[in-house]
């Protein structure tokens, strides 16, 4: 017999709508009822969050930690499976229910960016995520970069055994997007991966030959994904051109656009704009780049993504919130709901409804910085501080 218990005692957002007062019932792993008010003898079991805010688990689409856990230094890897296991530890501290693995498909760049590292990866967190070993839920965000003449083949072979649940298409080529000018891409890999001047520049000069022939392969390779009906993004758009080709080839949404100009065109295409939370809560770009406050603050944004720092998507509706003046219950919908309608998977991602999934989190919001205290994915307490 499956029994059921109670979070109430303090606020209660169900990915859409925010209760001053609310009681949230679950059964096994369900959702049973939300209510309005203090319920404590709705369940057999009574959990009294004392004033914390209960609210439905984050859902994150992108986020490249997995690969930064992996190589944690420029040439200083671990081992993939051990990296796992502790993001998804660590994932469940930051109240991260739902994440999507952005794992990248290149042609043996730099670090672990080659398409056979890449769909090593991809298996190794679809066998993972179907363990009882995880914590929260493990999904897979194909990002493909242009000028890769290896991805095409395999993101096909991905795609028709359906191992990928939303996929990107990225573009570095220096002269555009996040690289304005040569110098700033040399500067980047410089920084980032300790490489000479001659090196890079023979980088950036291959990734400039195969650009065509790169945005080709994407093409034909959006047809398929659109017949499977698998969201695409469009990565570090730039201009109003831009935004506009990508909508043609089958993207709905753009991420990290680099300018103001770019996040209007995708919204008046019909895209959703996706921001990173690291962007909100440090109020600047990394790159200089378009400040995801702006696009809050300007009704742009549609969903705030961890990006490479999974601990700041929880910080980022308090932040928005606070900066801005949006209310709560808008900017907590960037990191629930809002991204969770995008994935398709169905409608109760990042929401708290009757006969969906019990992923909920409790969040002490009394200090300077949002605390998870608990974490719960299908009605199973995979993290909880009383500290």
């Amino acid at each position: 017999m499956k029994h059921s218990f109670c979070l109430h005692g303090g606020p209660v957002f169900d990915g859409r709508h925010l209760l001053p007062r609310g009681t949230v019932v679950v059964r096994g792993n369900k959702i049973l009822h939300v209510f309005e008010g203090d319920k404590p003898r709705a369940a057999e079991i009574s959990i009294n969050v004392r004033g914390q805010l209960i609210s439905a688990g984050l859902v994150d689409l992108h986020s490249d930690a997995l690969e930064k856990c992996i190589e944690m230094r420029p040439g200083v890897f671990f081992d993939s499976e051990f990296a796992l296991q502790n993001i998804d530890r660590r994932l469940a501290a930051c109240g991260i229910t739902t994440f999507c693995h952005a794992v990248s498909f290149a042609d043996n760049e730099l670090g672990l960016r080659s398409c056979e590292e890449a769909e090593r990866l991809v298996r190794l967190i679809h066998q993972f995520a179907r363990s009882h070993n995880s914590a929260v839920r493990h999904l897979v965000h194909l990002r493909c970069e242009v000028s890769s003449s290896q991805t095409l083949e395999v993101a096909k072979r991905l795609l028709d055994e359906r191992l990928m649940h939303l996929i990107s298409f990225m573009d570095h080529t220096p002269g555009q997007g996040q690289f304005k000018t040569l110098q700033s891409y040399i500067n980047f890999y410089t920084e980032t991966y300790n490489l000479n001047r001659e090196d890079i520049v023979g980088l950036a000069n291959k990734k400039i030959e195969m650009r065509e022939g790169g945005w080709r392969s994407l093409a034909e390779l959006a047809c398929s994904i659109g017949q499977a009906s698998i969201p695409v993004l469009s990565h570090d758009d730039d201009t109003v051109e831009k935004v506009t080709f990508v909508r043609e080839l089958g993207a709905t949404a753009a991420e990290f656009p680099v300018t103001l100009k770019a996040a209007r065109a995708a919204k008046d295409h019909g895209m959703k704009v996706f921001m990173g939370a690291p962007n909100l809560i440090r109020g600047c770009s990394s790159n200089g780049h378009l400040r995801a406050v702006d696009t809050v603050a300007q009704d742009l944004c549609d969903g705030l993504l961890s990006d490479y720092y999974p601990e700041c998507l929880i910080q980022s509706p308090f932040a928005a919130h606070k900066r801005v003046g949006i209310p709560l219950e808008k900017s907590l919908r960037l990191v629930t709901s809002n991204p969770g309608d995008y994935l398709r998977q169905d409608e109760t991602t990042g929401r708290l409804v009757p006969g969906g999934p019990a992923d909920v989190i409790v969040v002490d919001t009394s200090g300077s910085w949002a605390r998870v205290t608990q974490t719960w994915v299908d009605g199973k307490c995979v993290f909880r501080s009383d500290k």
